[in-house]
């Protein structure tokens, strides 16, 4: 009672700005009800609702206990499709079968994280009747291999929805036709971001949504002739805001050309495309000239041509993606790098290449480097004349072999990292970079692994002594994790871990009862192991 009453003397401003520094969900847990003043300083917190990164008491104690007192005034919540495996009967009664309507009448957004693309499609037929919901917020959209329907989406909630992203994360959505092939257009979607396959053509996306402002597209596969199509469709005369990517396919700067004019007033534009028309600047230029006029157009294009960013001035949008071979012509101060919070760098790059391009990113949130093919080895430029500046960067995600130092060093409040195997192994071994990561990272992902006992878990355990969770993802998930479950809870048995992901398999004989095997070999009680969740080749435990 003295601690609480010593906190409640703090001025609001301070109250706050401690907030700051914890999860939503925690705030709620530790201070809501404590009396009406504190209640009324964490109102934005009873709006806003996310309950990712929390233990599970936590989360079991503001989902039983303090929802249902704030539902009627929640805008925004973020549902995990995870939990459906692990609330109880009657939360998850509540949670996944009632309308939401009932729930939260007064929501705004809704985001829904982690779930699978059949369990999506059931629990959209919960979101109706909520009068103020029109944005929904997809990630991490996850294959199990049933149809989906992109149709279905843009219906939800009685067709109020006005806004509908999936991430890139997410799989790629089938485009399907409705029955009989005929078309319904949804004109309530005025925003509009997914990832796409299929063999319908670009006039059936259009006349799906007429009165789209903001269109962001990434195709997959495309129909052979969806680009010539467009002749008899209406133009997008809301649309403000355009980017596409799809490097699978060829594309014409014609084609581009002949699908901006259709596209009236368009103001922004991004693209990432695959093209065999540019080879120079001076033919770049004549080919975007014919583009519309009222936009203004740059063109970054390599040295070999092969490669080129395109994009209008100002860049406003809020995620790019760059080949590395540009690393060498973009311009110090340039215009599309002011409000970009997620960067990914793709194709064959050394550390010199990131440097020279993250140097002109100060607002990231998250940073991609590496590439799908071998990367090259580490650079032997020097780096130290480029100066990195990445105050705002929480997430970064490392595939290959790279030094890493610069860029943790200029990243101060860096707690997410996502690393492969091989790279990990060669920053364990360096001073410098280890201290670093040993101060900031509290979310560790380590890819790509091969063999359980190439692993050097204590290693690991000694030099992140502050991790709250960590997944191991084995390149084959068939590999037997038996052993390191084990290993990995004996390791970190003093320590705070939150939360542990593993993908692999388990032996026959632990795949029957996970959860009271790990009671009779481990340290830990019934009391400990809150959650075991046991999914296709994935293993999860929350802990505390």
């Amino acid at each position: 009672m003295e601690e609480v009453s010593t906190f409640e003397m703090l001025p609001d401003e301070m109250i706050l700005f401690i907030c700051q520094y914890l999860r939503g969900a925690e705030i709620l847990y530790s201070f809501f009800n404590l009396n009406s003043r504190l209640n009324s300083a964490i109102t934005d917190y009873c709006h806003y609702v996310n309950l990712k990164y929390v233990t599970y008491k936590q989360f079991d104690f503001v989902a039983t206990q303090i929802i249902p007192q704030i539902g009627l005034s929640v805008r925004s919540f973020v549902f995990n499709g995870q939990w459906e495996n692990i609330m109880s009967n009657k939360l998850n009664s509540t949670f996944f079968h009632l309308k939401l309507s009932l729930i939260f009448p007064q929501l705004y957004t809704l985001s829904l994280v982690n779930f699978i693309d059949r369990q999506l499609n059931l629990f959209l037929d919960n979101i109706t009747d909520l009068l103020k919901l029109v944005k929904l917020d997809i990630r991490n959209l996850l294959d199990n291999y049933a149809e989906d329907s992109l149709e279905k989406v843009l219906a939800a909630n009685n067709n109020r929805l006005k806004y509908i992203s999936f991430d890139s994360d997410s799989i790629d959505f089938n485009l399907t036709a409705t029955r009989n092939d005929e078309t319904i257009s949804y004109p309530n979607i005025e925003e509009l971001i997914v990832n796409l396959k299929t063999n319908k053509t670009l006039e059936y996306l259009f006349i799906l949504v007429p009165h789209i402002k903001r269109l962001h597209i990434d195709f997959d596969q495309l129909s052979s002739v969806s680009k010539s199509t467009l002749a008899n469709v209406s133009s997008l005369i809301h649309l403000k805001d355009f980017q596409l990517r799809s490097i699978n396919i060829y594309w014409s700067l014609k084609e581009i050309a002949y699908i901006l004019s259709k596209m009236p007033s368009l103001q922004r534009l991004a693209l990432n495309v695959r093209t065999e028309d540019a080879q120079s600047h001076s033919e770049v230029d004549t080919l975007l000239s014919t583009w519309p006029i009222h936009i203004r157009i740059t063109c970054l294009l390599d040295k070999s041509n092969k490669y080129a960013v395109i994009h209008t001035i100002p860049y406003d949008l809020f995620s790019i993606i760059i080949p590395a071979t540009i690393a060498n012509y973009m311009l110090a101060g340039s215009e599309y790098t002011r409000k970009v919070k997620e960067l990914k760098i793709f194709g064959e790059q050394c550390s010199t290449d990131i440097h020279l391009i993250v140097q002109h990113f100060h607002r990231l949130r998250t940073l991609a480097i590496g590439s799908e093919k071998n990367s090259k080895e580490l650079t032997s430029q020097s780096t130290q004349s480029i100066v990195l500046h990445l105050p705002k960067l929480k997430r970064l995600y490392v595939k290959g072999i790279y030094e890493i130092f610069h860029l943790v060093q200029a990243a101060p409040n860096l707690e997410h990292l996502q690393i492969d195997f091989n790279c990990l192994n060669i920053v364990l071994n360096d001073v410098y970079t280890c201290e670093l990561l040993q101060k900031r990272i509290v979310h560790l992902e380590i890819t790509n692994f091969r063999e359980v006992d190439s692993i050097q878990l204590d290693t690991i355990a000694q030099k992140f002594n502050h991790l709250r969770d960590l997944s191991l993802v084995f390149e084959n998930s068939t590999v037997f994790v038996d052993s390191l479950i084990l290993q990995v809870l004996s390791l970190w048995k003093d320590k705070k871990l939150r939360g542990l992901y593993i993908r692999g398999s388990l032996t026959d004989e632990v795949d029957k009862n996970l959860r009271q095997w790990l009671i009779d070999h481990s340290h830990l009680s019934q009391e400990d192991l809150f959650v075991v969740k046991h999914m296709t080749n994935w293993i999860a435990m929350w802990l505390q």
